[in-house]
This record gives C-alpha cells, structure tokens and sequence, in this order.
C-alpha cells in the first residue's frame, strides 16, 4: 500500500475500514458492534471475494496461535451474517461451501485513501488486495509473531519475498524488521546479529519512508531499539510503542511488547496493565499470556506463575517457556524436577543459544554444593552466552549461582552485569 493509506472496502449497504476496524452503513443507520474474531474473518472473507476460503485456511488465519474447535469458525460466520442481516439460504454475502468452506460473493469496491486517494471497483474475485505480494505478508506477519527460530526464519523468507514482488509494501517491510531483529536478539551472537541488526534497520526505514504512520513500523522501531546492540534504552523503546498504539489502540502486541519493557526496568504494575491489554484485545495472544506467568515469577507468585506455564505450548519457545519453568522450580525448591527439564533442553538444543539453560544448570550445581562443577557450568554458558541480546537473563543466573556458593563480591558484580545489560535487578 502506498504513503499513508487506508484499507477500505464497499459491499451492498456496507462500508468497512479495516483500520478503523469499523463497519457502517452506507446511511448511516447505526450498527451493532462486530466481534474481534468475526470482524478478522470478515476480513480475510472480502480481501478474498470470490474465492473458496477453506475453513483450515481461515482457522489458521484467524487463530493462529492456537488449537481451536471449528464450531468457533462456525460462531464467527454466524455473527457477520446476523450482522450484514442475511438471511439463511440467501447467501447475498457469504456462501457455504458444504464440507468445504465459504466464499464472499458480493460485488466489492476496493479503495486505498491517503495521498493522492484512488479506487479501484471489481468484480468479486479479482481485488488487488490478492496478489502474492499481500499474500506472502499476511502469512510472514503470523509467522513473524512467534518467538521460535524456525517460524521467524520462515517469516524472513516469506517476507523478502514479499516486498520483492512489491517494494512499496511497507507492512511487509516493518515484518521483515521485526523478524530480523528477533533473529538477532534471541538467536545469534554479535558476528551474526550485527548482519540482521543492520538488515532490520534498513527494513525499518524503508517501512516508515513508505508510510510514516504505520503502526507497524513504529511498532518494530520499538523491538530494535529495545536491543543489547542499541543499549536497551527502556524510555525510546516505550516512546515507540506508544506512537504505535496512538496509530492503532487495538494493537495486541504492541501492548503486549511494551509490557515486557515495563517488567525488564521493575515496573510491574504497569507490566501488568499492559499484558492484560493486549489479552482483552486477542485472548490468544500465547506469547502474552505467557508474560502473565513471568510477571507472576517475578512477583514471588510462584504457584500462579506455574499454573499459567501450564497453559503454553512448550513449542511456542522452548528457550524462553521452558527456561521460566526451570527458573521457578529452582525457586520452590523442586531441584530434580528442574535438573531433569533442563538436560532435556540441552539434550535437544546443546547450542544453548545465549547459555540461558546452562546458566540454570550452573544454579541447580551450586545449590546442591557441587561449587567445582557449577564453575565449569558458568564458564561454559559465559563462553557460549556473551554477544547474545538476552544474555542479561545469563547473568542474572550466575549472580544466583555465585550467591548459592556465598561469594556475594561476584554475585553483585554479574547482578550489576545484568541490570547495565537490559534487567532491573
């Protein structure tokens, strides 16, 4: 989409403005309002018209981030249809594909305002809202979103393909830097992450120089500057978050990234607030959930932390998820059940991006006085660790475990490490 444009659409007495996220009529009777899941399917059904959407596709799309049972598809094509007052059996908008899926069938007008405003009239089926381009970025966006290294690889490859086909696609560019980034920060030392530090940047500004108020941009803008490469400098990166969500209020993630800010500099409240933003705004933002059960941790709530943890699929990141687990059993003492998660994750990934689980394994040593052994433990995770964004969890580890063999010198000198590298102490 080109500078400063808006998606929006006409169908029937209908007029909908995707970022706006409102559909009215065209005189301006008053409508009820839509919800959240069968506003998205709506959505995705008229950039789509004509086209047999199947209910996978549109469970996947929708749903990412979670299992879900078709009747909640079901639900959601019901309300749009109560919504647009269609009447069963007289499919004017939507028609069911049995066994299948379903198809917009109305007449759409697509139009992109903003500088130099235009529209564009076609036939269901034939939106140029269809193209590849788009395509590859909605799927690069759901991809990027997750906090694995094989999706965010997925998510770069989708979305350099993306804005191959279309360069003035700044969405797909603000995905590609959001990718990168994660790339960098979670999964590469500083070699590597300054190579996709850089291609992150150069994402970021095309993004903006496309559309200087996408939310998008100036949300990715805020994960870049919220980098060991860029000093973690808490106030920017909150600044950025904030423009973005004064662009787009209804921006789960958003919420959910500047949350986790607010919890890396002590601000738990205003962690918590946010966290339950971005939830009321998608209850299935997993990775935001998530953020509940650390705050929980952070807050000595050990039993509510473990009761949300139970609740995220281990796959979504393994780093992160079953690191937050082994954390709090440490905490409450259950040492073997720890001790067993962690040589399983180094087991499955002996790279240890970062030393996170060694650093635990280097806790669960001196806990148990093997002081020699804890010693080879964090010299190992400093050897693999250092050059890692979120190696500052590392040092947290290995102030705890300095602390467990009563050497408090070093114990406050790898807090003081963690606190200058990005975490309130």
């Amino acid at each position: 989409m080109g500078r400063g444009s808006s998606e929006r659409y006409e169908f029937g007495e209908f007029r909908l403005d995707v970022a706006e996220r409102r559909v009215e009529r065209h005189d301006g009777r008053a409508c009820s309002a839509l919800p959240e899941k069968a506003f998205q399917t709506l959505v995705y059904l008229v950039r789509n018209g004509g086209k047999l959407v199947a209910k996978e596709e549109l469970l996947s799309a929708i749903w990412p981030d979670t299992v879900v049972e078709e009747n909640n598809l079901g639900k959601a094509i019901h309300a749009i249809r109560s919504f647009l007052g269609e009447h069963p059996g007289d499919p004017k908008y939507i028609e069911t594909v049995p066994k299948h899926g379903y198809r917009f069938v109305a007449e759409v007008t697509r139009s992109l305002v903003g500088n130099g405003s235009y529209g564009i009239t076609a036939s269901a089926g034939t939106l140029p809202i269809q193209s590849p381009a788009y395509d590859l970025y909605l799927r690069g966006k759901v991809k990027a979103g997750s906090e694995n290294r094989e999706d965010t690889e997925a998510a770069i490859k989708v979305l350099e393909a993306a804005v191959a086909i279309d360069p003035e696609l700044a969405g797909a560019h603000a995905q590609l830097a959001r990718a990168y980034t994660t790339l960098a920060f979670k999964f590469s030392s500083n070699s590597k992450g300054k190579f996709y530090h850089e291609n992150a940047e150069v994402a970021i500004l095309k993004a903006l120089a496309l559309d200087p108020d996408l939310a998008e941009g100036h949300f990715a803008r805020g994960l870049i500057l919220w980098t060991n490469t860029k000093g973690f400098p808490h106030e920017q990166a909150i600044q950025s978050y904030k423009r973005s969500l004064a662009i787009d209020p209804n921006s789960d993630e958003a919420h959910h990234q500047l949350s986790m800010v607010y919890s890396h500099i002590g601000l738990l409240d205003e962690a918590h607030q946010s966290v339950r933003r971005a939830l009321e705004i998608n209850p299935n933002n997993t990775m935001a959930r998530f953020r509940v059960g650390v705050y929980y941790a952070y807050q000595g709530k050990f039993d509510d932390a473990l009761t949300v943890f139970k609740t995220i699929p281990r796959d979504v990141s393994p780093m992160l998820v079953d690191r937050s687990i082994a954390d709090v059993l440490v905490q409450i003492g259950s040492l073997s059940e720890a001790d067993a998660m962690v040589e399983h994750y180094l087991e499955k990934f002996p790279q240890d991006e970062g030393g996170s689980f060694t650093s635990v394994k280097a806790v669960l040593l001196a806990k148990k006085g093997k002081a020699t052994e804890a010693e080879v433990a964090i010299e190992r995770a400093l050897r693999i660790g250092r050059g890692f964004g979120h190696f500052h969890h590392t040092a947290h580890n290995i102030a705890s475990a300095h602390a467990a063999m009563n050497r408090p010198e070093e114990a406050v000198k790898w807090l003081e490490h963690a606190s200058d590298d990005g975490i309130a102490t």
